[in-house]
């Protein structure tokens, strides 16, 4: 039983992970590859240093001439992987832990998926990149394994993850999410609905790759336009869409959308600020969606 390794990535130099793969592939007991799927970056100093890898002994480089998307450069990923069992890892990861590869091998064959987890260095970034780091850690308190293998409906991400290939083959990612945001709460909704088995190790990479307060809203803003283009898909499973649905249900929708759009300039400013309020955060998320009904 084999593992590969599967990076998409755009405009971002993954090399250093990739070599920290090789070197901790080498100790493992089980065939594995490395496979990094470029999805038609544009920076042309990403696409060398990925092209310098290529010859490397257990790696492949795949390079797509246009972006393909989220889901489909994983779709694509994981019908070319070679082993059976896959393991995916967002491109802006850090490797931590020098058994990372060996404690993910040490769940094969035990569950169908097996998720490593996220954390974010201890040492906040500089003032204008809070929001993300914040609204990060406060994330960490959620993602704890013992905790998510209790809940009845815990969240899944695709940051780091491991799948059986034929249960990926099987319920792979929805190419009708092209943008950013949510393909993954989908793809574990469905995995957990044909009756799958998801299980949480604590096995982290580090996530570095920290926006600036203004980029992280912008991306936040096209996640919630992703949201409202698939709500239907995703209904009960995010709990902003289960708020919406109680105000509907209240009648109270159309005042608190009225208020946002009062308020969601000053929201903003306030956002892009030193020491944002991850309160006014979420406040912010629900004005902006009603504001697209």
């Amino acid at each position: 039983m084999g593992l590969s390794i599967l990076i998409p990535t755009y405009n971002y130099d993954c090399t250093q992970m990739a070599h920290t793969l090789l070197r901790q592939g080498d100790g493992l007991s089980c065939p594995f590859e490395v496979i990094v799927g470029d999805d038609g970056s544009t920076d042309q100093s990403v696409r060398a240093a990925l092209s310098k890898l290529e010859g490397l002994p257990h790696f492949k480089l795949f390079s797509s001439s246009q972006n393909l998307g989220r889901s489909a450069i994983r779709n694509q990923l994981g019908r070319m992987a070679s082993n059976d069992n896959l393991l995916f890892l967002d491109s802006d990861g850090e490797i931590i832990s020098d058994t990372f590869l060996a404690d993910y091998c040490s769940q094969i064959d035990r569950f169908d998926v097996v998720c490593g987890g996220i954390i974010h260095s201890s040492t906040p970034p500089s003032a204008g990149q809070m929001l993300r780091y914040a609204y990060e850690k406060a994330c960490e308190r959620q993602f704890i394994a013992s905790k998510l293998n209790n809940a009845p409906n815990p969240p899944f991400r695709s940051f780091n993850f491991m799948i059986r290939k034929d249960v990926f083959l099987e319920h792979p990612f929805d190419e009708g999410f092209t943008d950013y945001g949510y393909e993954d709460v989908l793809f574990g909704k469905e995995l957990r609905s044909s009756g799958h088995s998801i299980h949480y190790i604590d096995n982290p990479m580090q996530n570095n790759d920290i926006e600036t307060n203004e980029v992280f809203l912008s991306k936040t803003e096209e996640a919630l336009r992703t949201l409202k283009k698939h709500e239907k898909a995703l209904s009960s499973d995010v709990r902003l869409l289960r708020v919406v649905k109680r105000l509907h249900r209240l009648g109270l929708s159309g005042a608190v959308r009225l208020l946002g759009k009062r308020h969601l300039s000053s929201l903003h400013r306030q956002l892009c600020e030193d020491s944002p309020d991850l309160r006014k955060f979420n406040l912010y998320k629900l004005f902006y969606y009603l504001q697209l009904s």
